[in-house]
């Protein structure tokens, strides 16, 4: 009878781990499927951190429970593992011994335009000031931020205020345009080092997110700095607000009703969308005749088609250097790095950090990169 007992969980127990490693294998495939051909291979790929955890439980289990069976997860962890180092990070920090070079300190920030929304008047709010004085004690030679904005009504110039704080005088600034008129946010780079030229990179049928890049003359060595911010999931409050609920209900049918399908759908846009943008992205990558440095919020994680297309050929500085979980979105919705330092093969990445402060739905990140 206990023999019996123990055959059933077992066998439960067995249906169980065969659908999380069916989940792990699809997670993994996501990398390398383009979600504009098949978008679902995208959802997986969300769920390949959990799916990580869920068979580390199994190995566990098995260990005790079924030899045999315990090989398979342990395998299936071994050949996840350099796509596992993407999501944690043990100590990395890299010995400084005989570095010549100056250190080019870069942080990369999605600043939620400064939480405009919450300004008095003509006053940027306590959260804007924050985000502003981090910039200036963080005391970086490249900014790349996010969603940035010039401030409200030209009342507040930001980027004066970034300039004074910070001491970088150079920039290169591109703004959204509607309507053949620019709007007062967009993304916005800062540099110690003079930009000798730049450019702007548009994403069909999309005006709100783009790309820059700017060449910059850094100890001599010309290096392309790409500030990034592809294809956003555009959730509203609402959205948030149904997310953040969800949990507390029990009833099937509200957990599938039109809100739950309305937001897959806003992720499936975005999946399928967020393709042919980093593809863009990566040619130009590709064809640069100089090394290339490349921060932005990908808006999509470590698992994804997007952060493969980009990283393919480069390093990624939070592997190099980094420690820790890698989780750079500060929102309510669960989430793992969606925040990039990449850099060229030639170049050393040391010292990544992800600055843990509230100021916006993002986190900063920041690492010193070596230039050759």
């Amino acid at each position: 009878m206990k023999s019996r007992k123990l055959t059933f969980v077992s066998g439960i127990l067995l249906l169980m781990n065969i659908f999380v490693l069916f989940l792990l294998a699809i997670g993994f495939l996501a990398a390398f499927v383009p979600p504009d051909k098949n978008w679902l291979f995208a959802f997986a790929g969300l769920v390949f951190p959990y799916a990580v955890i869920a068979n580390v439980f199994f190995v566990f289990i098995w260990m005790f429970l079924w030899r045999k069976l315990f090989l398979v997860s342990l395998i299936a962890l071994i050949f996840c593992w350099n796509r596992l180092t993407t999501y944690i990070q043990w100590d990395r920090s890299a010995p400084e011994d005989g570095i010549q070079k100056e250190k080019v300190k870069v942080i990369s920030y999605n600043v939620q335009i400064f939480d405009l929304y919450n300004w008095k008047s003509d006053h940027i709010s306590e959260k804007g000031q924050n985000i502003l004085k981090l910039l200036k004690n963080a005391a970086p030679d490249i900014i790349c931020l996010q969603e940035y904005h010039a401030g409200k009504r030209n009342k507040v110039d930001i980027s004066d205020s970034i300039e004074r704080m910070t001491g970088l005088k150079y920039q290169h600034i591109e703004f959204v345009k509607k309507d053949g008129e620019n709007m007062p946010y967009g993304i916005a780079t800062f540099s110690r080092w003079p930009v000798i030229s730049n450019k702007v990179v548009d994403f069909d049928n999309n005006p709100i997110n783009f790309c820059i890049y700017s060449d910059l003359i850094i100890e001599g060595d010309t290096v392309r700095l790409f500030n990034v911010h592809l294809e956003s999931i555009r959730l509203s409050r609402e959205d948030y607000l149904y997310v953040s609920e969800l949990p507390k209900k029990t009833d099937t049918q509200e957990i599938f009703s039109e809100n739950s399908r309305k937001i897959i759908r806003k992720f499936k846009r975005a999946f399928i969308n967020r393709a042919p943008q980093a593809r863009k992205i990566a040619e130009l990558i590709n064809a640069s005749p100089f090394p290339v440095i490349i921060c932005g919020d990908f808006n999509d994680t470590p698992s994804s088609y997007t952060y493969h297309q980009l990283s393919k050929n480069l390093l990624d500085s939070y592997k190099e250097s980094g420690h820790g979980i890698g989780m750079t979105y500060a929102g309510s919705l669960p989430s793992f790095r969606i925040d990039y330092i990449l850099h060229d093969k030639s170049l050393r990445s040391l010292n990544y950090k992800t600055i843990r402060e509230n100021y916006s739905d993002h986190f900063p990140i920041s690492t010193d990169i070596i230039i050759h």
